[in-house]
C-alpha cells in the first residue's frame, strides 16, 4: 500500500476497524524527520483531511501527527477545530506542541470564542504554552463566575509568571474566597519556583518569603520554606 491509498483509506477509518492504513502513515511522518521538504508535503496532506468529510476518528488521528510534524502552515486549520466539541481536545494536543507564535494566537483567540468545558482545555493549552501575551485575558477570567474556569485562569497565570501575572494573583489571593484561595496560594508558589529557575533569586526569595507567613497553611509555608532555602544556597 502507498501513502496515497493509505491516506484515502484512512478518510473513512472508524475505531477498532484495521489501523494498517495509519500504522503506514504514521511511520511516514516518522521517517520524516531531518528532511523538511517531505514533512511539509505530508503536513499538506494530512491537513487537508481536516477540512473532508473525513470521520472524526480519522481527523483525530490526523492532528495526532500533526503534533509531531505541524508548523505554521497548519495553525490555521487546526485552529477552526478549537471550538469543536468532538475535536478540540486533539486539536489542542497539536497546538500545544506546534512551535512558534501561530499557535499562541490561535490558542488566545479561541479564550474569546470558547465556552464551559472547552474554554477550560484552551486555558490550560496557553498556560503549558507559558505565553505571556496571553495574561491580560487569563487575568479577566479569575473573576469568571464559574470557579472551574476561574482555577484553570490562575493556575495558568502560575505557569506563565512574570511581573502582570504575579501582580494580578497577588491582587487575587487578598480578595479570594476561602474556595478558590489555595488556587492562587499554589500558583505563586509556582511563579517563584519558575522564577527561581530562571535565575530571578531576590524576586523569588521574596514572593517565599510571603508565603512563609503564619496565616498561610502549613504546607504552603513548608513549600516556601523549601523554595527560600533553595534560593538561599543559589
Amino acid at each position: 500500500m502507498d501513502l496515497d491509498e493509505a491516506l484515502k483509506q484512512i478518510a473513512t477509518y472508524e475505531y477498532g476497524q484495521s489501523r494498517r492504513s495509519l500504522i503506514l502513515v504514521a511511520e511516514q511522518v516518522r521517517d520524516s524527520h531531518g528532511d523538511p521538504d517531505r514533512r511539509k508535503q505530508l503536513g499538506k496532506q494530512l491537513t487537508a483531511l481536516l477540512s473532508s468529510k473525513a470521520t472524526m476518528d480519522c481527523k483525530r488521528f490526523v492532528c495526532e501527527q500533526l503534533s509531531i510534524i505541524g508548523s505554521n502552515d497548519e495553525v490555521p486549520e487546526l485552529a477552526k477545530l478549537l471550538t469543536d466539541e468532538k475535536l478540540s481536545h486533539m486539536a489542542r494536543f497539536a497546538l500545544e506542541r506546534i512551535p512558534g507564535s501561530a499557535s499562541d494566537a490561535a490558542l488566545r483567540d479561541a479564550l474569546r470564542k470558547a465556552k464551559g468545558n472547552i474554554l477550560i482545555g484552551v486555558i490550560n493549552s496557553v498556560g503549558e504554552r507559558r505565553d505571556r501575551e496571553a495574561a491580560g485575558a487569563l487575568i479577566r477570567l479569575i473573576s469568571d463566575p464559574d470557579d472551574t474556569v476561574a482555577g484553570a485562569a490562575i493556575a495558568a497565570l502560575g505557569k506563565i509568571g512574570g511581573p502582570e501575572a504575579v501582580e494580578a494573583l497577588a491582587k487575587a489571593k487578598t480578595r479570594a474566597s476561602p474556595k478558590m484561595r489555595p488556587t492562587v496560594v499554589d500558583a505563586l508558589l509556582v511563579c517563584a519556583d519558575r522564577l527561581l529557575a530562571q535565575g530571578m533569586r531576590d524576586e523569588a526569595i521574596n514572593m517565599y518569603r510571603e508565603l512563609c507567613t503564619p496565616t498561610e497553611a502549613k504546607h504552603v509555608r513548608t513549600a516556601a520554606q523549601h523554595g527560600l532555602e533553595a534560593a538561599k544556597k543559589k
